[in-house]
């Protein structure tokens, strides 16, 4: 992530190394530490850094001026190291489905270095033999996240989550690109009489994590059913089009051998909504603007008020999101009452067992992200002390942010991602 300032200078923060190990990677996280202003020259204007969430010694690093000033989040991931060390890597678009071009940034070196790398022959075409005229975005890999695999050649993945992966090894001496393909949004394909629809931001239906205990990409899926079906995905109701939701549905899939074959897909779980368990009592407290389970009412204007108000699988659902810890089959959601209505809220839904309804938390007013997602899962809550503030040190070349309990409001405000 990045930052804008008017500060050309690059350090790092430290006033002592970190604990040594010989085997943990430490854990990591990308951090947006705010705007502060714009320039027209984004070379010098903006900073990236990488935070180290570590609740005996977190740090906060000033990466160097990288070849590509400005980083988008589907471009750029982080690969954790033994010894504390870290190397960021970006896979840049140059107009070619057969050569991009990769940045790293080594901790160690504290140096940037580019290469173009190609891609290895395919031996596999991920599309059909006709695409559908409004699924043109198909044709090629545009890049909508980035997954950190790791093992002993670094192995990352920078995922196009409608159709295909491209797996690298970006601590070999002579890396390349592998296609791995992804299931296809088939039923976006086959709506308006097989015309297809124009698939919109990837992560409002679909999101893909490794799953360290399993040892294999997780892939999950969210699917609406709507009525009358758009066009174009994202312009759900702009143009004063009532969509109605009819029912929803999320689907996961695991694969662990990653290879060129469909087949190492294996579908794990399908939870309907209409089939969801859900809590009553959860609904009145979290204000989800839903119709409760069936039940018995004390009176009629309780029923005749919970009849005006939709199901639950007739909600707005966008951004599905797996699980961090990557041991519960939980499945987190975006739900609305409309598609591009404010007030959100955030569903945990379990998917065993038809599925439950485990928590739901309002999160207030959102403006509706047609290119981005409003949250992010992360397990940083597992390394950091919630009473512990970060306070910089005397700011000398190469410092290390070093953490002290700050009983005073501070207006340092911090986003996170893993």
């Amino acid at each position: 992530m990045s930052c804008s300032t008017s500060k050309t200078s690059s350090a790092s923060t430290g006033t002592a190394p970190p604990p040594q190990s010989s085997t943990g990677t430490g854990r990591r996280s990308r951090v947006n530490v705010g705007r502060k202003g714009c320039h027209l020259n984004l070379k010098y204007y903006h900073e990236y850094y990488v935070y180290r969430a570590d609740s005996d010694w977190p740090s906060l690093d000033q990466l160097e001026s990288p070849p590509t000033p400005v980083f988008h989040r589907e471009d750029v991931g982080l690969l954790p190291r033994p010894y504390g060390l870290y190397t960021v890597a970006s896979l840049m678009d140059i107009g070619r489905d057969d050569v991009y071009e990769l940045q790293l940034y080594h901790s160690d070196t504290q140096t940037w270095t580019t290469r173009q790398v190609s891609v290895e022959p395919q031996q596999w075409d991920p599309l059909p033999k006709r695409i559908p005229k409004y699924c043109g975005s198909l044709l090629r890999h545009y890049s909508s996240a980035v997954v950190t695999i790791g093992g002993e050649g670094g192995t990352m993945a920078w995922v196009d989550l409608w159709r295909s992966i491209l797996l690298c090894d970006v601590l070999r001496p002579d890396p390349s690109l592998r296609g791995v393909p992804i299931p296809l949004p088939l039923t976006q394909m086959s709506l308006n009489d097989g015309l297809g629809v124009k698939l919109d931001f990837a992560a409002h239906s679909r999101a893909i994590s490794f799953n360290r205990h399993k040892g294999c990409l997780m892939l999950v899926h969210l699917e609406r059913n709507e009525s009358p079906h758009p066009i174009h995905a994202a312009s759900r109701g702009l143009c004063g089009q009532d969509l109605q939701v009819l029912d929803w549905e999320v689907t996961t899939w695991s694969n662990s051998k990653m290879s060129h074959s469909l087949e190492d897909w294996h579908e794990e779980r399908c939870v309907r909504a209409s089939n969801i368990t859900i809590d009553a009592r959860m609904l009145e407290v979290s204000g989800l603007p839903c119709r409760p389970p069936p039940r018995d009412h004390s009176n009629d204007e309780a029923a005749a008020q919970a009849q005006q108000q939709l199901e639950f699988h007739n909600l707005s659902m966008c951004q599905p999101a797996l699980c961090p810890n990557g041991e519960d089959d939980v499945v987190y959601l975006l739900a609305r009452e409309k598609y591009l209505h404010p007030k959100a809220w955030c569903l945990a839904v379990d998917m065993k067992n038809q599925g439950t309804l485990k928590h739901v938390a309002y999160i207030g007013n959102q403006g509706h992200p047609f290119c981005h997602r409003i949250f992010c899962l992360s397990r940083i809550s597992k390394y950091t002390n919630p009473k512990m503030r970060l306070i910089a040190t005397e700011p000398v070349k190469y410092r290390r942010i070093r953490a002290s309990v700050d009983k005073q409001e501070s207006n340092y405000q911090a986003g996170a991602v893993e």
